[in-house]
């Protein structure tokens, strides 16, 4: 065994996988929900998507002809609901803002050699 890469323990990897699975799960089923009445326009998307019966699993795949028309009822949705705040605006160049802060402060907290 090569000492410069310790091997993790069987209870260790199996408590990550199993938080990562439920981590994933509560995305699935409750943050995820709950986010598509926060975000902007999320709401009016998964609107369009169930009233023309789009298959959104279909959605990126270009060969299947439900693609086309689901690009076209979501690309009119998101025109005709530009926000009243468009653009470059505070909130947006706060969270521009933030986000390199986060950046900043994560570059310090990693280690140095």
């Amino acid at each position: 065994m090569d000492k410069g890469h310790p091997t993790m323990n069987r209870k260790k990897g199996w408590a990550i996988l199993c938080l990562v699975g439920a981590g994933l799960y509560l995305f699935a089923v409750k943050i995820g929900p709950w986010l598509q009445h926060k975000i902007w326009g999320m709401d009016q998307i998964a609107r369009t998507i169930e009233e023309h019966n789009i298959d959104a699993g279909a959605y990126y795949y270009t060969e299947i002809e439900g693609a086309a028309d689901g690009y076209q009822y979501l690309n009119q949705t998101l025109q005709t609901m530009a926000p009243d705040q468009y653009g470059v605006t505070l909130p947006f160049l706060a969270g521009i803002a933030l986000c390199l802060l986060i950046l900043y402060f994560g570059m310090r907290a990693l280690p140095r050699k």
